[in-house]
């Protein structure tokens, strides 16, 4: 069965609201090598904004939208990760 004809969807007007970027920061040890990068983003990298690793202090930013990922979600990825982490505090 062929389609009878195509269908043109015009979305440039649509107002598609995100909200604003907020950050949370993880202790993850452990984080500068490179397998524990690769874990962190197979769990959230698709789903935030940025993702920062400070490997002196172990520390990762993860910046994101609460209406794609919440801090929890991201938790329970890291657990099912066996990832060895600390959520520290939400910066903004």
């Amino acid at each position: 069965m062929k389609p009878k004809g195509r269908m043109y969807i015009d979305a440039r007007q649509e107002k598609f609201q995100l909200g604003d970027a907020k950050q949370v920061i993880y202790i993850i040890k452990q984080v500068a090598e490179d397998h524990v990068k690769q874990r962190i983003y197979d769990c959230i990298g698709l789903h935030t904004l940025k993702i920062e690793v400070i490997p002196a202090s172990e520390k990762v930013i993860v910046t994101y939208y609460e209406n794609i990922i919440s801090p929890s979600f991201m938790d329970y990825q890291f657990q099912l990760k066996k990832l060895d982490f600390k959520r520290v505090e939400s910066l903004i």
